[in-house]
């Protein structure tokens, strides 16, 4: 018998179909930090999700920016924010990552790769009115504007593997936590994010 997977979205205190809460932009001031390391002496998992960021940022096509979105750097700093707390396995937001903004999902164990969960924030933009810079009613967008805010710069992310506190209930108690944190943080009331 197969297992079943789970995925849910947790956006303004709603449950729908998988776990993920929009961008949180932390505090007010853009941190202007750069930890930039060589992309090329980054482990497997931060290049992919690097890639994964890059190139929904360079996928952006209504309206096309200009200029073109620039591509986000690794942020060690902010991987590190995003490991400690995706080991604890409390789902939400982190409420003491500093000046970061954040995308976080949960899902069952192998539901997504790097390059899945990005693309499921980033799938948001069916929701997102650029043109009046809004979201779609009951639909969640801040994980997509988040990831191709033009003022970030750089990403750090973690995945946890855990064995308590499931969002998902004991029906699920292993689960997968992803946190990503942004530097400088986005989704500013009232900006566009390009």
């Amino acid at each position: 018998m197969s297992r079943p997977s789970f995925r849910y979205l947790l956006a303004l205190g709603f449950l729908v179909p998988w776990l993920s809460t929009g961008c949180d932009s932390g505090e007010s001031t853009p941190d202007d930090e750069d930890t930039d390391p060589d992309p090329s002496t980054l482990p497997l998992f931060a290049r992919d999700m690097l890639d994964a960021h890059n190139a929904a940022r360079a996928a952006v096509k209504t309206p096309t920016p200009n200029p073109a979105l620039e591509p986000l750097g690794w942020d060690t700093r902010a991987a590190t924010v995003a490991t400690d707390y995706a080991a604890k396995c409390e789902w939400g937001h982190n409420a003491n990552r500093g000046n970061l903004g954040e995308n976080i999902a949960a899902a069952s164990l192998d539901y997504w790769t790097t390059q899945g969960v990005v693309k499921a924030w980033t799938d948001e933009v069916t929701d997102y009115d650029y043109t009046r810079n809004t979201c779609a009613e009951g639909k969640q967008c801040g994980h997509y504007t988040q990831v191709v805010w033009r003022d970030t710069k750089r990403v750090g992310c973690a995945t946890q593997v855990c064995t308590k506190n499931s969002p998902f209930g004991a029906q699920v108690p292993k689960w997968q936590f992803w946190v990503c944190n942004y530097a400088p943080p986005g989704n500013y009331t009232g900006q566009r994010p390009y």
